[in-house]
């Protein structure tokens, strides 16, 4: 059960990499940033050029950090949740909700495709996370105490 919960986690952990690379690809705003603000970049660009430069270079961060937590996400329940570490799960538990559910709370106003993916995300987060502290403090609880 935690190879099949790590392999769930690690799927929510890539839809954050492809999020980030999509954002620093682009480096614009997205279609639903624009339908929320009511213009598009260029329009934007028009009125402001320094927000326009500003919108870009927040779209390009937001798309680094989502692919640092993906890639930080993925090497914790590599090398460590699937071995039922309790850090690992920790870990994962605090970097990966902290993206995953902050995202729906904040992206709930601009609503569209993005805001529905987040919930989805945010529950299949909630549910393999479940699923694994299960096995992890249950290992857990078997193995010997060890003193440093």
């Amino acid at each position: 059960m935690l190879k099949a919960t790590s392999i769930i986690l690690i799927i929510v952990a890539l839809f954050s990499v492809i999020i980030g690379i999509v954002y620093i690809a682009r480096g614009t705003l997205m279609e639903y940033h624009e339908v929320f603000i009511g213009m598009t970049m260029e329009e934007l660009g028009e009125d402001n050029s320094k927000l326009a430069t500003l919108a870009g270079i927040f779209v390009r961060l937001a798309g680094t950090l989502f692919i640092g937590v993906g890639v930080l996400s993925i090497a914790i329940i590599h090398y460590g949740l699937r071995k039922a570490e309790r850090w690992a799960w920790w870990a994962t538990l605090i970097g990966m909700g902290v993206v995953n559910g902050p995202m729906v709370a904040i992206t709930s106003p601009v609503g569209g495709f993005p805001w529905t993916l987040a919930i989805v995300l945010l529950i299949v987060f909630v549910i393999a996370i479940g699923l694994a502290s299960r096995e992890v403090f249950k290992k857990a609880a078997e193995k010997p105490a060890t003193n440093i």
